[in-house]
């Protein structure tokens, strides 16, 4: 008869660790983009006025700490592999839809490579999207001299 009881203790054992795991359970969803009205995107022209990643959350608390870190992953010779360009964190309130870390051009554009944004929740990684950054198209000479009036 111990068998059946010893079972029980283990059967809500287990349910009130999942419910505890249940509970924590946090999940943050992001997309980057050139506004935050604007469709999602992974590639981005250097001369990109703003970089937007939004974010989702579901889960989180009052007193949440919401973090953003801008990484260039691979930039050739403007900068070491996995360079920490911008971190941003910000308080949350709770649950959100539209959460942005928002990200200005430097002055001479973008640096052509591959980056990625980090988004951690109280210190904990819970998301990344990545995205490539890739030269302006130049502006042919019918263009120029349209926009010089000539």
């Amino acid at each position: 008869m111990r068998k059946p009881f010893s079972g029980t203790i283990a059967f809500v054992a287990i349910l009130i660790c999942l419910s505890v795991v249940k509970a924590g359970a946090v999940s943050v969803k992001v997309r980057m983009t050139t506004g935050p009205q604007d469709p999602p995107s992974t590639t981005f022209a250097s001369n990109t006025p703003n970089l937007y990643a939004i974010f989702k959350t579901e889960g989180a608390k009052a007193g949440d700490k919401i973090r953003g870190v801008l990484i260039a992953e691979d930039v050739g010779d403007v900068a070491p592999a996995n360079t920490k360009v911008l971190e941003t964190i910000l308080d949350v309130e709770g649950e959100t839809e539209a959460g942005d870390f928002s990200f200005s051009k430097p002055t001479n554009g973008w640096p052509v490579g591959k980056y990625r944004v980090e988004i951690y929740l109280n210190d904990e990684l819970a998301t990344t999207a990545k995205f490539t950054i890739k030269a302006a198209k130049k502006k042919s000479s019918d263009e120029e001299e349209e926009e010089s009036g000539d």
